[in-house]
C-alpha cells in the first residue's frame, strides 16, 4: 500500500483555513495595497495632462496624496495583522511535528528524525518555506488584480504599445516556468547538505571528550570540511539560479520602459499619445513587472514548499501526512497561565512476561528469543559482556526498537503497541546516558507535574540526592545548564533517577544507572528503592555487587541469548560468577 501524499498546495490551503478571519483580513489589506497603484496612474495621467494644458492641478495632487496615505496605512495594518498570522502558522506546524516526534507509540507517533541536523533543517527551514509559499500567493493575487485593471486601461489608451511592452514580461514568466523543476532539485540538495553539516556539528559537540580521547580532532575537522565543501557547492548553485531568475524578471522593467519611450515618441508627435499617457504607462510598468516576478517566485517557492512538505511528512505517522497541518488549539499569549500537568495515577507493581522477544539489527547482532518472567515487585538484574544485548533487550521490551520480535504480556494480557503502553504511570525508563534539559532541577525531575515541594524532596531522597540538594542555594529552582553541565556525572545519574521515580511507575527499567556512583552512594540508592514495601517491578542492567547481591533473579546474557537465570548464589554454584563478567 503506497504512502498517502500531502502536496504543497493542499498543505498551504489547510494552513490558510486555520485562522480564517485573521488570514482573510491580512489578505484583503495586501491585495488592496497592490491594486491601488491603478488609481495612482490615473491621477498622474490627469496631473501631467493638466500641466500640459496649463490647468490647475491642486485637486489632482491632493487626491494623489490621499491615495498614497491610504496605501501606507494599509501596509502598516497588513504588517500588524500578518505578523500574528505568520507566528501562528509557524507555531502550528512546529507543534504538530513535535507532537508526532514526542508521541510514544500509537496512531499519533511519527518515525524518529534521522538526526539533529535534519531536525533543525525541517523545523526551521522547511516549515518557513511552506508559510512563505502561502504568503507569496497573496502577492500574486494582488499583482494579478492590478495587472488586469492596468492592462485594460493601457489597451484603451494605446493597444499597440501595450501589446509590445508586455512581451518581455511574458518571456520572463516563461523562463521561470522552464526552470521550476531545476530550482526544486537544487533546493532539495542544499537542504540535505545543510542537514549533514548541522547534524555532524551537533554530534561533534556532544562527543568532544570521545574525540579528544581518540585523538580524532584532525579526522573530525577533515570530515566537517568535506561536508562544508559539498554544502557550499549546493548553496551556491541554489542561490545563483534563484538570483538569476530574479534578476531576469527585474531587467524586464528597464526593457519595457525603453520600448515605451521608443514607440510613444512618434505617437506623441501626432498627438495620439499625450504626456499624461506616457506618465501612466511609466507608472504602471514597474508594477506590471511585479506580476511575472511574483509569479516566478510563486513557482520557485512552490517547489521549495513541496520539498519541505515531503520532508515534514517523514516525521508524522505514515498513514496520516495531514497531521503536518492538523488544526489544534494554540496558546500564544506569553502571559496566559499555564495549567500544571497532573501526576498520573500510579499503578500496582506490574507482572511482566517476555515471550520470544528479540530484535535483529540490519548489520547483524541483537537479541533473540528471550523468554523472561518479571513477577510483581521483583528485582531483576541483566548482566553480560559488552555486546551481549542488554540495552537492546531493554529497548525491545519498551518498544523503542522496530521491528521487534515476540510478545510482551502486562498483567497477563499481550501488549499490542509497546511504545504506547510503556509510558508513565505504567513504565519509566532511565537510559545508559541520561539526558537532562537546560532548565531547573525541579523542571528536570518533575517534568511539569504539579507536586508539593515536600514530595519532590522525598523523590530526591529516594534517589540518594538529598545531600547534594541541600548544598544548592536555589533548591529545585537551581539552573543546571545545558544537559546538566553544572552537575557531576553521579549527580546527573541521580537526578535522572529521581525523574524516573517521580512518576511512581509500575515497571522501572534502569540501564546501568550506578556506573558513575561510588560504592556507598550506590548501596544507599538501592536500599532506599528496594526497602520500600511497594517498590515497583524493577529490571536493571548492572555488574555491581550492590545490585547483584539484592537481585531476586540475575539474567546472564551472552551473544544476544539467555545463558543462565538465577540468584547470585545459584549462578556461582553452577560456576558462573556475574561479578567477574566484564563491565559495560
Amino acid at each position: 500500500m503506497s504512502r498517502p501524499e500531502l502536496t504543497g498546495r493542499a498543505a498551504a490551503w489547510a494552513l490558510a483555513r486555520y485562522a480564517p478571519k485573521v488570514f482573510a483580513i491580512g489578505a484583503s489589506f495586501i491585495v488592496v495595497w497592490w491594486t491601488l497603484p491603478v488609481v495612482l496612474g490615473l491621477l498622474l495621467q490627469r496631473v501631467f495632462d493638466r500641466i500640459a494644458d496649463g490647468q490647475d492641478v491642486a485637486s489632482a495632487l491632493t487626491s494623489l496624496t490621499v491615495v498614497e496615505l491610504v496605501r501606507m496605512a494599509l501596509l502598516y495594518a497588513f504588517i500588524a495583522v500578518w505578523v500574528r498570522w505568520w507566528v501562528t502558522a509557524l507555531t502550528l506546524l512546529r507543534g504538530n511535528l513535535l507532537r508526532a516526534q514526542l508521541a510514544s507509540g500509537g496512531d499519533e507517533a511519527g518515525p524518529p528524525v534521522s538526526g539533529s541536523g535534519a531536525a533543525i533543517t525541517v523545523f526551521r527551514n522547511d516549515v518557513e518555506d511552506l508559510v512563505l509559499y502561502l504568503d507569496t500567493w497573496l502577492d500574486v493575487a494582488g499583482t494579478t488584480g492590478f495587472a488586469v485593471a492596468a492592462l485594460a486601461i493601457m489597451l484603451r489608451v494605446d493597444a499597440r504599445v501595450t501589446l509590445v511592452v508586455i512581451v518581455p514580461l511574458l518571456v520572463a514568466f516563461a523562463v521561470n516556468v522552464a526552470l521550476a523543476d531545476r530550482l526544486r532539485a537544487y533546493r532539495r540538495a542544499d537542504r540535505e547538505a545543510t542537514a549533514v553539516v548541522t547534524g555532524f556539528l551537533g554530534a561533534l559537540f556532544s562527543a568532544v571528550l570521545a574525540v579528544k580521547v581518540a585523538g580524532a580532532e584532525r579526522a573530525s575537522l577533515a570530515r566537517l570540511h568535506r561536508s562544508n565543501v559539498v554544502r557550499g557547492q549546493t548553496a551556491v548553485r541554489d542561490r545563483v539560479l534563484a538570483e538569476s531568475v530574479e534578476a531576469l524578471s527585474g531587467s524586464t522593467v528597464d526593457l519595457s520602459i525603453g520600448l515605451v519611450l521608443l514607440l510613444a515618441s512618434g505617437a506623441m508627435r501626432s498627438g495620439a499619445f499625450t504626456v499624461g499617457d506616457l506618465a501612466l504607462f511609466i507608472t504602471y510598468l514597474p508594477w506590471l513587472a511585479a506580476l511575472p516576478r511574483w509569479a516566478g517566485r510563486l513557482l520557485t517557492r512552490q517547489r521549495h514548499a513541496e520539498v519541505g512538505v515531503s520532508r515534514m511528512t517523514q516525521l508524522v505517522p505514515p498513514a496520516a501526512p495531514g497531521d503536518v497541518v492538523a488544526h489544534r488549539s494554540l496558546r500564544l499569549d506569553p502571559h496566559a497561565p499555564t495549567a500544571p500537568r497532573a501526576r498520573p495515577a500510579s499503578e500496582a507493581p506490574a507482572d511482566v512476561r517476555l515471550r520470544a522477544v528479540g530484535h535483529t539489527y540490519p548489520g547483524g547482532g541483537g537479541v533473540h528469543a528471550i523468554d523472561l518472567q518479571l513477577p510483581p515487585g521483583s528485582f531483576t538484574v541483566l548482566c553480560g559482556p559488552v555486546g551481549s544485548g542488554k540495552t537492546t533487550l531493554l529497548q525491545a521490551l519498551l518498544g523503542l526498537l522496530t521491528p521487534s520480535e515476540g510478545t510482551v504480556e502486562w498483567n497477563g494480557r499481550a501488549v499490542p503497541d509497546r511504545a504506547a503502553h510503556m509510558v508513565p504511570p505504567r513504565a519509566a525508563y532511565l537510559a545508559q546516558v541520561p539526558r537532562l534539559f537546560s532548565a531547573t532541577l525541579g523542571e528536570n525531575v518533575l517534568l511539569g507535574v504539579e507536586t508539593p515541594e515536600q514530595e519532590a524532596a522525598e523523590v530526591l531522597h529516594r534517589a540518594a540526592f538529598e545531600t547534594d540538594f541541600r548544598r544548592l542555594n536555589d533548591g529545585l529552582a537551581t539552573m543546571i545548564g545545558p544537559r546538566g553541565v553544572r552537575l557531576s556525572g553521579g549527580q546527573v545519574q541521580r537526578a535522572a533517577t529521581a525523574r524516573a521515580l517521580a512518576g511512581d511507575a509500575a515497571l522501572l527499567v534502569l540501564d546501568d544507572l550506578s556506573s558513575a556512583l561510588d560504592a556507598h552512594t550506590e548501596r544507599t540508592l538501592w536500599s532506599r528503592l528496594l526497602d520500600d514495601r511497594r517498590h515497583p517491578t524493577c529490571l536493571v542492567v548492572s555488574h555491581r555487587a550492590a545490585a547483584l547481591e539484592r537481585a531476586d533473579q540475575i539474567v546472564l546474557l551472552e551473544a544476544g541469548r539467555v545463558r543462565a537465570v538465577g540468584t547470585l548464589d545459584e549462578l556461582r554454584s553452577r560456576g558462573l560468577d556475574p561479578l567477574a563478567t566484564p563491565a559495560t
